[in-house]
């Protein structure tokens, strides 16, 4: 063994190992950029030619969103399952970063819409690849003790970097023009292959619980967890359609419904790390029912708002109730795992957080607009008491 060995297997119980951090960092710096891309694009394709998709420009924004989030959902099981099978991680965030790096080069020379669509659908795919790998290596650089506390620690700093994205974008944006924000992205994304690649080393997955659920149970104890993430960022996201009939009911200015948008980030990422570390101690299972139970009638308020101050206050309370799901949902999935089968798990995981961010605008201006106002409120609310009552009887 040497030296070198010697000082990275010397941790302090209960911290969270280096390499999580540089982890963290390199996640960070491709969702900086990720972040950036969701004020960059919207705003570039307005200048692009269309070949054969020609329709309003608000759906194309729609489009270009959808297309990347659906890359996502649809790639990270698999991308999961390949990692177990091979047993790899970090040639696939090797993989994804370079990716990243390519497809953000590519946005720079784009000059048609079409071929703006084929490049979001790449790069989706590539953080498909990177995301799941990351979790994974994560949980294998944890114990069951301090799980709950380094995921916490690892999504907030890379939330970090996805909340100031979309600022970040619209200033270089309007100080450096499109194509040299572009080509900060694609430096991101070199960055985080470099730190990866020089500063990380394989991970191993171990048995980490006894575990006398057959996969089949195990299989249905994930879907539910996944089921709860999905709820989750569905309630979240759908306010994203929501939002011009909040201008005329409330009376609010665009800059106080960008704020109400934003406002959950910053709570979640005040509280991921403390719920994180709590989890470990009381159970990630009572955290994640608790979270459940908070979100489901905040929901609920949300169609009832008076005004814009109590739009952004009840925002900020549901960013408390994703700290209290995101991070523990991950960890009880790999305590579920036992160390088997922990990237499938994961990239299940993170599939239905990719998806409840997709569908929730559609979900919520379809139902809002075809139902009623209240309607997309009152059905996540109430699929919230019963995902909770399901993480309850069946986990």
């Amino acid at each position: 063994m040497t030296c070198e060995d010697a000082g990275l297997n010397k941790e302090v119980p209960g911290s969270v190992r280096k390499e999580v951090y540089i982890l963290s960092i390199s996640n960070f710096f491709s969702d900086l950029g990720s972040g950036m891309l969701i004020t960059l694009v919207p705003l570039y394709i307005i200048g692009l030619k269309s070949s054969f998709l020609d329709m309003p420009l608000m759906m194309k924004a729609g489009l270009a969103a959808s297309i990347f989030g659906l890359a996502m959902v649809a790639f990270q099981p698999i991308t999961g399952r390949l990692l177990d099978r091979l047993d790899k991680r970090k040639p696939f965030i090797l993989a994804g970063f370079i990716m990243y790096f390519l497809m953000s080069l590519l946005y720079a020379r784009s000059s048609s819409f079409e071929g703006l669509l084929v490049i979001r659908f790449l790069h989706g795919m590539a953080v498909a690849v990177i995301f799941p790998a990351i979790i994974t290596m994560v949980i294998h650089l944890s114990t069951e003790g301090t799980r709950g506390k380094t995921l916490g620690v690892y999504s907030t700093i890379r939330g970090l970097g996805f909340g100031f994205g979309p600022l970040v974008g619209g200033a270089a944006a309007t100080y450096l023009g499109f194509q040299a924000a572009f080509y900060i992205c694609a430096i991101l994304g070199l960055a985080s292959f470099f730190l990866v690649s020089r500063f990380v080393r394989e991970t191993k997955g171990e048995e980490t619980q006894k575990d006398d659920s057959t996969g089949d149970k195990k299989d249905v104890k994930i879907l539910i967890l996944a089921f709860a993430m999905f709820l989750t960022m569905l309630g979240l996201m759908m306010i994203a359609a929501l939002l011009p009939e909040y201008e005329v009911r409330l009376n609010a200015s665009e800059f106080l419904l960008g704020v109400a948008v934003s406002a959950f980030m910053l709570t979640r990422l005040v509280f991921q790390i403390p719920f994180g570390t709590l989890s470990d101690r009381i159970g990630q299972k009572k955290m994640i029912i608790a979270g459940m139970l908070l979100s489901a009638p905040l929901n609920l308020a949300l169609a009832y708002v008076p005004d814009a101050g109590s739009l952004i206050a009840i925002r900020a309370l549901q960013g408390i109730g994703v700290a209290m799901i995101d991070t523990p949902a991950m960890a009880l999935a790999s305590k579920i795992s036992g160390g088997k089968n922990v990237g499938k798990n994961m990239g299940t995981i993170t599939a239905a957080y990719g998806a409840g961010m997709t569908v929730g605008p559609l979900f919520g201006g379809s139902f809002a607009g075809y139902l009623g106002f209240e309607v997309p409120f009152y059905v996540t609310g109430l699929l919230m008491v019963l995902a909770a009552v399901l993480v309850w009887k069946k986990i």
